[in-house]
């Protein structure tokens, strides 16, 4: 195999996105580098290398084929790469990137990923592929979308600013992984089975008290409606626990659909290693079954459609292949509604992420995801997806209210929502507690769902404005976030409520 250059300072890392006509511009991080080893990667050649340039692995993916490595102080990162490209296995370096916003980058330095126009064949696609100097390492499921390996001798960004020139193509951009991207936190002690999240007496739950009335009112909103089958909200996660007795029966039967966007293998079974079981802890709040068990999910009687990514260290092109997909399921079922939750961060903006987020919307689905858990203002150092316009946007908040300690916070974030000491599914048929604005923005997506429920006619902006305009306001128990919660934290009753009566014209409906 042909080695690809290493590291060389002064290298041009920047293009221009062919959709916001943003500049990209990257710096890279003296201390991070990230690693292409062959496809025959295996632990035991990642550990022997680390050892023989004495150099610790940070983070991997064995069957992606790469490696993160630590640089020390006393190295420089020009000689790291020097030495690990002269190591027989390995393919490629690129150093971790920080970008514009300040926000950690992880690129796969032979990668990037192409989306051509929609009237481009796959035979011009392809074409023009082989004429970059580029070969397909893969299709994505989203047509007209690739992952391309860069040509000998070209360097990744060089690369794309060529397919950027080309009027055939929508836009190219990075091949990035993100590393442990799920939005939640497990507390220690999960014992006490309450979901206060939904009706909040002031009772203790997992050891703390909180303020009668500091819910989401599900209790009413339910005498109003439970939930409709022809209501589907996809869990874009780390899949679930299609066994667990409180979720099986609210499953969306997928026949012959492929719903693993990590693995392939067709099972959206939950398997992620730095927070296990989260998909399964997501989909329990969203719909979790009434049936006197451990849990009500907030849509009882909707269905669930999970889709498996990699929170650990996966790529975006899947994501994008996830929201896509469902975007096609809205199309192509006219009389269903979809909602997607998304509790997940990336590690930066991506244009593939982005645009599969506008097909969604524009094939009238309602996409919440969660503000993140940084404990940091959104407007000054932005998250994504979460300050793209086009999401509802969930912070988090205790049991009195109270913004949640690690929730981000701005005037980007939409609504609030319970996530803190959330009792919902985990694996082999348990329950626990888990926090994050992962466990908010569920809440959310379940009752985008109730609304639906109601009303399958109104378009996904009338939903979101029910939500946003009926949302309790929660500024008076947190005086040094006014306006960087949202509308308040989401009140169920009062949505379903108006969304009955119609008490009142709703703008942009």
């Amino acid at each position: 195999m042909i080695k690809k250059k290493p590291f060389q300072p002064g290298s041009e890392y920047f293009y221009t996105s062919k959709c916001s006509q943003k500049q990209f511009q990257f710096f890279p991080k003296q201390e991070e580098v990230v690693t292409k080893f062959s496809s025959r990667l295996s632990q035991e050649m990642l550990d022997s290398t680390s050892r023989a340039i004495s150099l610790p692995v940070e983070r991997r993916d064995l069957r992606r084929g790469f490696g993160v490595f630590h640089i020390p102080f006393e190295n420089t990162l020009e000689s790291t790469s020097q030495r690990l490209i002269a190591e027989t296995d390995i393919v490629n370096t690129i150093p971790a990137m920080v970008d514009q916003e300040g926000l950690t980058r992880y690129f796969i330095p032979d990668e990037c990923t192409v989306q051509f126009q929609p009237e481009i064949s796959r035979e011009e696609a392809e074409r023009l592929i082989e004429q970059v100097g580029s070969s397909i390492i893969r299709k994505q499921r989203t047509p007209g979308y690739y992952t391309v390996r860069v040509s000998e001798g070209k360097e990744l960004f060089e690369t794309i600013r060529q397919f950027s020139e080309l009027d055939q193509v929508a836009f190219a951009e990075p091949s990035e992984f993100g590393l442990n991207d799920a939005l939640a936190y497990l507390p220690d002690d999960p014992n006490f089975d309450r979901l206060w999240g939904l009706r909040n007496t002031g009772q203790t739950v997992n050891g703390t008290a909180g303020t009668s009335g500091a819910d989401i009112k599900a209790p009413q909103a339910w005498e109003i409606t439970r939930g409709n089958p022809n209501v589907v909200i996809a869990v874009i996660d780390t899949g679930a626990n299609l066994d667990h007795p409180e979720l099986a029966a609210n499953i969306l039967s997928r026949d012959t659909q492929d719903w693993d966007f990590a693995d392939d293998d067709n099972i959206p079974e939950d398997e992620d290693f730095f927070d296990p079981f989260h998909g399964t802890h997501v989909a329990g709040t969203i719909g979790g079954v009434d049936n006197t068990l451990g849990i009500i999910g907030v849509a009882p009687e909707c269905q669930l459609m999970p889709l498996r990514i990699n929170l650990t260290s996966g790529m975006n092109q899947n994501r994008a292949d996830a929201i896509n997909y469902v975007a096609s399921q809205a199309r192509d079922n006219p009389n269903r509604r979809y909602v997607i939750n998304c509790s997940w961060r990336m590690n930066g903006d991506h244009d593939g992420v982005h645009n599969a987020i506008i097909n969604a919307i524009n094939n009238n689905v309602v996409v919440v995801v969660a503000a993140g858990n940084d404990n940091q203002n959104i407007d000054v150092t932005p998250q994504y997806p979460a300050v793209y316009s086009e999401v509802i946007t969930v912070a988090a908040t205790d049991q009195d209210d109270v913004r949640a300690g690690f929730s981000n916070f701005g005037t980007k974030v939409d609504v609030s929502a319970p996530g803190v000491n959330i009792w919902s599914t985990l694996d082999g048929g348990n329950y626990g507690y888990k926090n994050g604005t992962s466990m908010a923005s569920p809440h959310v997506a379940g009752l985008a769902a109730l609304i639906w429920s109601i009303n399958p006619a109104l378009s996904n902006q009338y939903v979101r404005n029910i939500i946003e305009q009926t949302c309790d306001d929660i500024d008076p128990v947190n005086p040094g976030f006014v306006g960087q919660l949202g509308r308040g934290r989401i009140n169920a009753f009062t949505a379903l409520s108006v969304t009955v009566s119609e008490l009142f014209e709703l703008v942009g409906a």
